[in-house]
């Protein structure tokens, strides 16, 4: 595993993990967030992360809200990138 995937994985596990009860309770039973890539700007001091919400057994039009993920994503990369503007990329799967 090289180290862009092992970020991917430690983003994912504290979206997954820590605030798993939380992404349940908004996107559904077996819901889970995944990172599909993370790219640093060149000539801004930025991160974009696109983030792929994989649904769970429920979906509706109050599924469909990225405002949570947004959060978590915020919070999460905080830690990991601190002096950087970050910026969030939300899909939908299922």
């Amino acid at each position: 595993m090289d180290n862009k995937r092992r970020l991917y994985r430690l983003i994912e596990v504290y979206l997954n993990g820590f605030k798993g009860d939380l992404v349940e309770s908004i996107y559904g039973n077996k819901s889970k967030l995944t990172v599909h890539t993370v790219t640093f700007g060149i000539s801004d001091n930025s991160v974009l992360v696109e983030l792929v919400v994989v649904l769970g057994d429920t979906i509706n039009e109050d599924t469909l809200d990225s405002s949570l993920a947004e959060i978590l994503v915020q919070e999460a990369l905080v830690y990991f990138f601190p002096e950087k503007n970050i910026k969030t990329l939300i899909r939908w799967d299922v």
